[in-house]
C-alpha cells in the first residue's frame, strides 16, 4: 500500500509535471502555427510582388518582422515568468520546468 506521506509528496510533483507538459506542448503548437502563418504571408507577398500587383519594401518588412518577433519573445518570457510566480510552491521549478521541456520536445 502507498504511504500517505509519499502520496502527498508525489501528487504536486506529478501535477506540476503534467501542467508543465501541457504548457510546453501548447507553446510548441502555437509557435508552429505562427511560423507557418509568417511563411505563408511572406510567400504571398513575394508572389504578389512578382506579379507586380503590389510593391514591397523588403527592408522595412524585415525590420518590422524582426521587431514583432522580439516583442513576441519578450511577451512569452514575461508570461512564463509570471506563471512561475503564480504556480503554487508544490509545483515549483523542479517539477514544472522539466514538464515544459518535455512537452516542448514532444509537441
Amino acid at each position: 500500500m502507498i504511504d500517505q506521506s509519499l502520496m502527498s509528496a508525489g501528487t504536486p510533483l506529478v501535477g506540476g509535471c503534467l501542467l508543465g507538459f501541457a504548457t510546453g506542448f501548447a507553446i510548441r503548437k502555437i509557435m508552429k502555427l505562427a511560423f507557418i502563418a509568417i511563411g505563408l504571408l511572406s510567400m504571398f507577398l513575394g508572389y504578389f510582388e512578382y506579379k507586380h500587383w503590389i510593391s514591397v519594401n523588403w527592408t522595412v518588412a524585415e525590420n518590422q518582422s524582426s521587431a514583432i518577433m522580439t516583442h513576441v519573445a519578450n511577451r512569452i518570457a514575461a508570461v512564463t515568468q509570471h506563471m512561475n510566480h503564480e504556480i503554487p510552491i508544490g509545483m515549483s521549478l523542479l517539477e514544472f520546468a522539466p514538464g515544459v521541456l518535455l512537452g516542448f520536445y514532444k509537441g
